[in-house]
């Protein structure tokens, strides 16, 4: 377990030994675990690392609602305690809290890796979004494990390698007196996706002094051109590379090819 912000308990994963490497943090409703296929596929030797479950995700606490995403941020910087030198890689939301952190502490990171990271124009209060109505209505319960992995073999999981759902289900999932139960709850999953249209980080990119790396995909959903060039022209410094054959769910989808980007970033000299 680490801190983040306010004393709030943020669980974490963490694998080999010495200075640290590399923090990954997950998307919206997911959990630290969803990177395990990533780095298992990782050819960098000797890695230090560290992966971090989003208040209100997997087994940190949950917070208060609503779960502003400026927070997010702090708790990176929370858990990291200090370390320096890392490169930060997020996917979706959690792109936003390694980029809030970046901004916050300089030094934090080295290089950024964000994987179509929830970063837009703020353009007024949202209570509400599309992905918030439909958080709300997901199923929370399941009989058992294997009905739940067969759920999610279907549908916009369908792409999964099976590793990925089974790192969902090991990480995202406790059995219960009710049965097999997220612990995000469709609640503070819907919460978070609403708040995901609340924060300033697009007005703070400009002050980043660290190389990034943007990934996207061909099958986006939330970064077709035209909003990916935007935010990419945001960044002082920034590669951009577009993924075939992917959608949102690269990580899950591909874990060798992010993997693979992930090596090459390692392998920069550190400036």
């Amino acid at each position: 377990m680490g801190e983040g912000a306010e004393g709030i308990r943020i669980a974490t994963a963490v694998g080999g030994v010495g200075e640290l490497d590399a923090v990954f943090v997950h998307a919206t409703g997911f959990c630290k675990e969803m990177w395990n296929p990533v780095i298992d596929r990782m050819a960098t030797d000797p890695l230090s690392w560290i992966a971090m479950d989003v208040r209100g995700h997997g087994d940190s606490d949950i917070g208060e609602f609503p779960h502003h995403w400026g927070i997010l941020g702090e708790d990176v910087l929370g858990v990291l305690a200090g370390a320096t030198g890392a490169v930060g890689i997020g996917h979706s939301m959690g792109g936003a809290a390694v980029t809030r952190a970046a901004v916050a502490n300089p030094g934090t990171f080295r290089h950024l890796i964000l994987i179509e990271p929830i970063i837009f124009p703020l353009s007024g209060r949202f209570d509400h979004s599309p992905m918030s109505a439909v958080a709300r209505k997901r199923r929370g319960t399941f009989d058992s494990r294997a009905t739940a992995k067969e759920r999610f073999r279907r549908g916009p999981f369908s792409e999964w390698t099976e590793e990925a759902i089974d790192a969902y289900l090991d990480g995202g999932f406790r059995t219960t007196e009710r049965g097999f139960e997220l612990k995000c709850t469709p609640e503070t999953e819907a919460d978070f996706f609403a708040e995901g249209m609340n924060h300033d980080t697009w007005d703070l990119l400009g002050s980043l002094d660290i190389p990034v790396t943007l990934i996207s995909t061909d099958g986006s959903t939330t970064h077709q051109k035209p909003v990916l060039d935007a935010l990419a022209s945001q960044f002082p410094e920034v590669d951009v590379v577009v993924l075939e054959n992917a959608t949102h769910f690269v990580p899950m989808e591909d874990p060798g090819t992010i993997g693979q980007l992930i090596d090459e970033v390692m392998a920069l000299p550190s400036s």
